[in-house]
């Protein structure tokens, strides 16, 4: 059982241009940047970033593919009096910088004539992102992926098909505008992954697991790794006789972990300030409203530790602190945009995103909640999910298996479950003592995915929809 307890960033001068051990030079160019603001009336914002990473890929018991990779960039918006200028450029040479700051001061419609000069001082402080950071994300061993596939296939018994795959990235991101700058040497994040597809007796099951660290250092045995693997391969296994259901005004179980999918969807979404804003949820709650059970409290935390989606600064420079959002099922705040603007790469603007979110423990013990239930149904993990402008909800949920007179039962077909946020939360009828970080998870808003992390308690949840998941791809 992982307690949540929320450990909170260091606080700092917004953008940390002045403090303590900042890089030498970053508050000057910032304070010039103010003074060209000051002086000319050109507002410069730069956002510049480098990830080295790697993705390996074993598709069969031997042959690993892949390699390792590098991306870097930069996005700058100049603007003056009423224009607006915005480049972005896939490198961080001198040249690049030129033409960019050029190209955007044109389009800002601003004469000022500083550009070159500026872009050798930006440079300069780009190349605190080569010197900052330890460099390529390292990987585990290709012995290691090769356990996991093969932990796999034993488990999984009749396998048709079983890969793992690998995925690593060390970002650093440099945050420049008038008064502001701050430097990101390291974000850095590991996750290995195994898909088994295996005949089931309905056509083709998949079993699928994940696990992701922030330090390599924690999957030094192996051992996690190749569970991933057992894992996947056993989830396959178990849904070989699975038959398909599909029925309306259901109770489901969800279980600790998995329960923070269902708390992304149904509250982080709609308490995002934005999203809120802009009813793009279907729900126009308000501060002090009533919208679950006594008992719900919901936080978003991207100092929780080891959280898959946690950061120390935004992508803004800006210190990012935990936010308490929902108590005894009432709101308390919406999701603002200060320390949580997060941006896929320097190509994209950034935009208000969650963090690690999850509900607190409650005070129902799991185990009778399931007893309770004389038909239902046990769901230990759910996939990715939707919700839509009218409020209506859609995600997938597997490894799922029939509550029976307070019993778990045989499983069933993967389902996927609906439903409109504002009856489901009204229908949370438990909510267990026991706590779980969910599986690394990244989040899809405005065409943007950004890592996130999710967790919970168990919940009872009753009124929902099942239907049928589509044929294993």
């Amino acid at each position: 059982m992982i307690t949540p307890v929320p450990s909170r960033p260091p606080t700092a001068d917004r953008g940390g241009a002045g403090a303590p051990g900042a890089p030498p030079g970053l508050a000057e160019l910032a304070e010039r940047l103010r003074e060209t603001e000051d002086r000319a009336g050109v507002r410069i914002d730069l956002f510049a970033e480098r990830v080295r990473g790697a993705e390996y890929f074993v598709p069969d018991g031997e042959t690993v593919t892949g390699e390792p990779y590098e991306q870097a960039g930069f996005a700058v918006r100049v603007r003056h009096r009423d224009g607006e200028g915005y480049v972005g450029l896939n490198s961080l040479s001198g040249e690049a910088l030129r033409l960019g700051l050029r190209t955007a001061a044109d389009r800002a419609g601003a004469t000022w004539s500083g550009t070159d000069d500026l872009a050798a001082t930006v440079l300069r402080a780009t190349g605190l992102l080569r010197s900052h950071g330890a460099g390529a994300a390292p990987a585990p061993s290709a012995r290691l992926l090769r356990a996991a596939r093969s932990a796999a296939v034993r488990a999984a018994h009749a396998t048709a098909s079983v890969s793992v795959s690998y995925a690593g990235a060390d970002r650093a991101f440099l945050r420049l505008g008038p008064g502001l700058a701050h430097l990101e040497p390291a974000q850095r994040r590991h996750l290995v992954s195994c898909r088994a597809v295996t005949d089931g007796t309905g056509g083709p099951v998949v079993g699928y697991r994940k696990a992701g660290v922030r330090d390599l250092a924690v999957w030094e045995s192996g051992l996690d790794i190749v569970r991933v693997g057992r894992d996947a391969g056993r989830a396959a296994a178990a849904k070989t006789t699975a038959r398909p259901v599909a029925e309306r005004n259901v109770t489901l179980v969800i279980a600790a972990g998995a329960s923070g999918v269902l708390v992304h969807e149904l509250l982080g979404h709609p308490l995002e300030g934005d999203v809120a804003a802009g009813r793009l949820a279907g729900v126009a709650w308000r501060e002090g409203e009533r919208i679950g059970p006594a008992g719900l409290h919901l936080t978003d935390d991207p100092g929780l530790a080891d959280g898959w989606g946690g950061f120390t600064h935004d992508d803004e420079g800006t210190p990012a602190r935990p936010q308490h959002l929902v108590r005894d099922g009432t709101v308390t705040a919406f999701l603002d945009a200060a320390g949580r603007r997060r941006r896929q790469s320097f190509r994209h603007p950034p935009a208000t995103r969650m963090s690690n979110v999850y509900v607190a423990a409650g005070p129902d013990d799991p185990a009778a909640l399931t007893a309770s239930v004389d038909h239902g149904f046990h769901v230990a993990r759910l996939g990715g999910g939707r919700v839509h402008p009218d409020g209506t909800f859609a995600f997938g949920a597997v490894d799922v298996r029939r509550i029976r007179r307070g019993v778990v039962a045989e499983p069933v077909s993967d389902v996927v479950v609906t439903g409109h946020v504002t009856d489901a939360l009204a229908a949370i009828r438990g909510i267990g003592d026991d706590f779980a970080m969910g599986s690394p998870a990244a989040c899809v808003k405005y065409g943007q995915e950004v890592p996130v992390g999710d967790g919970g308690p168990t919940l009872l949840v009753t009124g929902v929809d099942i239907e049928p998941a589509g044929p294993a791809s």
